[in-house]
């Protein structure tokens, strides 16, 4: 069975099961993805953010909000 392919409107953020959930809590929304990477890239990565004390889902989203600002340096 194939997938349909994902379409979103960049305006609206996807609902999530993290919505309405917790008494009083704030809840940040939060969208799972996944990316193949080599793995010795990946452990380097696991590497430094352990050396840095960050997880590396922290080193993702910081890498993500540097791209979409256009920040980032051309290769």
């Amino acid at each position: 069975m194939k997938r349909k392919p994902m379409s979103f409107d960049i305006d609206s953020s996807p609902r999530t099961s993290a919505e309405g959930v917790g008494k009083g809590k704030v809840v940040k929304e939060r969208q799972q993805i996944g990316a193949r990477i080599p793995t010795t890239l990946y452990r380097q990565l696991k590497a430094k953010a352990g050396m840095e004390g960050v997880k590396v889902q922290d080193l993702v989203e910081q890498a993500i909000r540097q791209f979409m600002s256009g920040t980032n340096a051309k290769a």
